[in-house]
């Protein structure tokens, strides 16, 4: 998996990156990636992915975000593809954990002291899965009925270096998963 942290600049996040080689469109990256913007997030209804939130006209916005687009080719299928973003969402709960943060992981969800710090779809494209993951950088902009939190409330002011520590724990985490899946034998 290619990582690539975008350091100058910020980019929006309105839920079309979460189509199919968004990577290798916007940066060249082709295969699986890992591409960690900051930006706002304003997903607009033609755009949601998950029909619970479209079906319940839910906003989903934040003023500050840091994203993570994660795009693999290797098995296109749902039941995989929220596995890995649940993975993915425990793997972050752990690197906050390595900032004295304790999270709780509700599904697909970061929670601390009872307030959302972070939203997440995974889903599949004809030739892929996708993930998106947003944390919050300040709990700003956010729906009224949404109890948030965002990094700088819990003492995390080096968004860059998040950005770029919390993306390597990604990036690893899915290169051991690939590596271990591939050096064990056949049950008999």
């Amino acid at each position: 998996m290619e990582l690539f942290v975008v350091r100058d600049r910020r980019i929006d996040y309105d839920g079309s990156a979460i189509r199919s080689h968004w990577a290798y469109r916007n940066f060249g990256i082709l295969g699986n990636s890992l591409v960690v913007f900051r930006g706002r997030c304003d997903v607009k209804v033609e755009e949601m992915i998950d029909i619970e939130d479209l079906r319940a006209s839910r906003e989903i916005k934040s003023d500050d975000m840091v994203h993570y687009i994660i795009e693999v080719f290797d098995l296109v299928n749902t039941l995989f593809a929220s596995t890995l973003q649940k993975l993915f969402i425990a793997r972050l709960c752990e690197v906050l954990g390595e900032y004295g943060v304790k999270t709780i992981r509700k599904g697909d969800d970061i929670y601390v002291n009872d307030k959302k710090l972070s939203i997440s779809i995974a889903t599949v494209s004809p030739v892929s899965i996708k993930i998106h993951i947003g944390i919050n950088v300040e709990a700003k902009g956010i729906p009224e009925d949404v109890k948030a939190i965002g990094l700088k409330e819990l003492g995390i002011t080096d968004v860059e270096e998040f950005m770029e520590k919390s993306g390597k724990a990604l990036a690893e985490e899915f290169k051991k998963v690939r590596k271990d899946s591939l050096k064990v034998r056949w049950a008999q």
